[in-house]
């Protein structure tokens, strides 16, 4: 079983979504921190559980279609490092661009 490391873009991505949910509707954040919190429990029995992301390889996306966000993390060893968790609707080449900007050196 892998551990989740999330960085702190990673974070900050949580915590906007679930502050614009939470303004939408009462709750709303709640439901999604759950979600998230839930693939990310089976991202650690299963971390190539996700599809390789095209065109960068060594990053893979767990899609949360229920709240369209996705997941984007790599794995190392024993650790499934989660880079992102981006809303699937914007621009691919905006998301490669936050992906690229977030990948450890």
């Amino acid at each position: 079983m892998n551990d989740n490391l999330l960085l702190s873009g990673a974070d900050q991505d949580l915590f906007g979504h679930y502050c614009r949910l939470e303004d939408l509707r009462e709750g709303a954040g709640s439901r999604f921190d759950a979600a998230i919190h839930e693939q990310l429990e089976l991202l650690k029995m299963n971390p190539f559980l996700g599809p390789t992301y095209p065109r960068l390889p060594i990053i893979r996306r767990l899609a949360v279609l229920e709240w369209d966000v996705g997941v984007f993390y790599c794995v190392e060893g024993a650790r499934n490092i989660v880079l992102a968790v981006l809303h699937l609707r914007q621009n691919p080449t905006l998301i490669r661009a936050i992906l690229l900007s977030r990948l450890p050196q």
